[in-house]
């Protein structure tokens, strides 16, 4: 299949799934998602995602449709019906079905999941951003389907000419429109903590695992505009993005002072991708 959509055990092209109504996502965005990167059929730290996902629907009383185990089986076996080397693997889990109502539905939850072919960005290849406003509310950390202000940063990234928003809070960063954000002064790793207004990435979390095994030192605190400015190199995480280091903010150069320590980041998270043989 060139792509796949699947809707609450119902496959079939994406164009061709429909989703009822009632749905609580269609209503109220009620639900939480998750996405990972699959190559030559592995979807790459799949677990890491599902675990992040089901912590997810605990926060929000979301009764999930099935077990993790389950869940992993189903996604492992619709990526082989998808063409392509590279895909991307989108899921989500809404509240459930039921005539609009602000209180809860009772019952479990609709499982949503569309595979599309999908290479990793460049990884070697800087990108430009831009600076926002953070205007989203104080929930960041669960990956919600309540992305309206996401959206708009990313379009006026994409307005812009740039791939992402790098996003702070009363000149506090926080984190970018759909990645994470760190960055290198003096041979230290800099990112956010992991609050409510950051999502706790997984491509993050390994950011700092691979820090850790080179020897660089880290530290997760808050960390200002200015701060971003000035940084010897500004790096963004995410699934689709792996470790991309910034050329612009603004339309000003930034980074390009600690290559180095940027190509071993880098480096050694594609490798592990490129080199994944389990889940």
């Amino acid at each position: 299949m060139k792509n796949l959509g699947y809707y609450n055990g119902k496959t079939g092209l994406i164009s061709e799934i429909s989703v009822p109504i009632t749905d609580r996502a269609f209503y109220f965005g009620d639900g939480v998602y998750d996405a990972v990167m699959c190559r030559n059929n592995i979807p790459y730290l799949l677990w890491e995602h599902i675990d992040r996902l089901y912590n997810n629907c605990t926060l929000l009383g979301i009764k999930p449709p099935m077990c993790k185990n389950e869940l992993s089986l189903t996604i492992k076996e619709l990526v082989r019906k998808v063409e392509g080397e590279e895909k991307f693997v989108y899921f989500h889990i809404s509240r459930g079905s039921g005539i609009r109502n602000h209180s809860f539905t009772n019952g479990e939850g609709n499982l949503c999941i569309m595979i599309k072919p999908q290479p990793l960005d460049n990884v070697y290849e800087k990108m430009n951003t831009v600076l926002k406003e953070d205007i989203r509310y104080e929930l960041c950390n669960i990956k919600t389907l309540n992305l309206l202000p996401s959206v708009l940063t990313a379009q006026s990234a994409t307005e812009n000419g740039c791939e992402e928003a790098i996003l702070h809070r009363n000149g506090t960063v926080t984190e970018c429109s759909h990645s994470n954000v760190s960055i290198l002064k003096n041979g230290t790793l800099i990112t956010a903590p992991c609050d409510r207004f950051i999502l706790p990435g997984v491509t993050r979390a390994h950011l700092l695992t691979v820090a850790h095994e080179n020897g660089i030192n880290t530290e997760e605190r808050k960390y200002t505009v200015e701060e971003l400015l000035d940084a010897d190199e500004i790096i963004v995480t995410s699934s689709s993005k792996m470790a991309r280091g910034v050329k612009t903010v603004d339309g000003k150069a930034v980074g390009g002072k600690d290559e180095c320590t940027l190509s071993i980041l880098r480096d050694t998270l594609y490798i592990n991708y490129l080199n994944a043989t389990n889940i």
